[in-house]
């Protein structure tokens, strides 16, 4: 059974047709949080690694009686196992595969490593994948309208004036060198940036108005005193009725949202914090910590720059690495210590980029592949 819904899974993530009783396992199988974390994470693995040639049919009542959690690990290491015996060797090129019936092309791509473009993943609330990078067709939910313009900005309208008595849930999921623009149901826009993701109802209903998210976002959220406007993340939520501030909650990293406007409310548990233009809250050993900063080099990234000051070198190269899409290995550890002040565009290229580090005389890098190797720089 474990094969079968493998292959199902599979089928899904290539966007191959499936059958009525494939498409029951599948669903059924997604509903599940956890898998679809695990689908999202498999969608990140297919566009560079994989597609899959199906032939056998799901039996659709064995499907039904056995569905239950595949066994993720093993799954993953099947899926890494081709990833390795695809991209090792010689370690110059990208190995690209597409579906063709019974037919695997490969084609090989020189790695280039680049600024970030405007790319996404939607997930609809049936489970089908839409890549936003292409062309990409209007398309329905219950309750809204979604369409996809040409300057990249995914756009849900409410179809009628009632909302459904159950919310639809959508999702999108931004991939390491991408960002893209979305615009809500009840007009609030969300801009997202590199390997972020965010949940939403495709139209909202009940008395308050709910998304959870989890990397960066920056939200411009319609007025309404009447139906708040909560973003839920790991450790609080943020409750607004109308105003705009960043939010940043990357595993590993400090969570931090930062009021550009208006005021938010911060809740965790019982401890609620209001905040006021120009603050940043940081969650620091378990404690809200307030502090005034400048919103410019917070938000930079959504006016299409990246603006550091006195921040440690592994901070920096943890952002340029989310939009380059590069790996990075430290020959020194001690130089994730060293702070710098730089400001780079984000179209510039990691050959401008490295030229303005590197003129600090602290440290050397060199590109291998899509690796960039940081050390400390000799002195003479």
């Amino acid at each position: 059974m474990e094969k079968e819904l493998e292959e199902i899974i599979m089928k899904q993530l290539v966007s191959e047709t499936l059958s009525e009783n494939e498409k029951v396992c599948f669903e059924e199988w997604y509903k599940n949080p956890s898998h679809q974390e695990y689908f999202r994470k498999l969608l990140k693995i297919r566009s560079g690694v994989m597609a899959y040639s199906v032939k056998d049919k799901v039996n659709r009542e064995r499907a039904w009686n056995k569905v239950c959690p595949l066994r993720k690990i093993s799954w993953v290491r099947q899926v890494l196992k081709y990833a390795a015996i695809l991209l090792l060797p010689l370690c110059v090129g990208l190995f690209l595969l597409t579906w063709e019936q019974e037919k695997v092309q490969t084609v090989y791509v020189e790695p280039v490593i680049k600024p970030g473009g405007k790319l996404a993943v939607l997930t609809l609330s049936t489970g089908k994948q839409v890549e936003l990078a292409g062309n990409v067709s209007a398309m329905s939910e219950q309750g809204a309208e979604i369409s996809n313009s040409t300057d990249k900005e995914l756009v849900y309208k409410q179809v009628g004036d009632m909302a459904p008595v159950e919310e639809v849930y959508n999702t999108i999921t931004i991939p390491r060198g991408g960002e893209y623009k979305l615009v809500l149901a009840d007009g609030t826009i969300v801009w997202l940036n590199s390997d972020s993701y965010i949940r939403f109802p495709v139209a909202f209903s009940g008395d308050k108005r709910q998304v959870e998210l989890r990397g960066e976002a920056y939200f411009e959220v319609a007025k309404n005193a009447a139906k708040p406007f909560i973003v839920k993340i790991s450790d609080y939520d943020i409750r607004v009725t109308g105003t705009q501030f960043n939010v940043r909650n990357y595993p590993g990293e400090r969570v931090a949202t930062t009021l550009v406007e208006g005021s938010v409310q911060l809740e965790r548990g019982k401890e609620v914090q209001k905040m006021f233009p120009g603050q940043q809250a940081l969650l620091v050993d378990g404690q809200l910590v307030m502090k005034e900063v400048d919103v410019t080099d917070v938000i930079g990234w959504r006016e299409g720059t990246f603006s550091f000051k006195e921040v440690r070198l592994e901070e920096i190269i943890n952002e340029l690495a989310r939009w380059y899409d590069f790996d990075v290995y430290y020959q020194n550890a001690e130089v994730k210590n060293y702070h710098f002040t730089a400001w780079f565009r984000r179209n510039a290229s990691i050959e401008e980029v490295i030229e303005v580090l590197e003129k600090t005389k602290k440290i050397k890098m060199k590109l291998d592949g899509k690796t960039l190797i940081v050390q400390k720089k000799s002195i003479q």
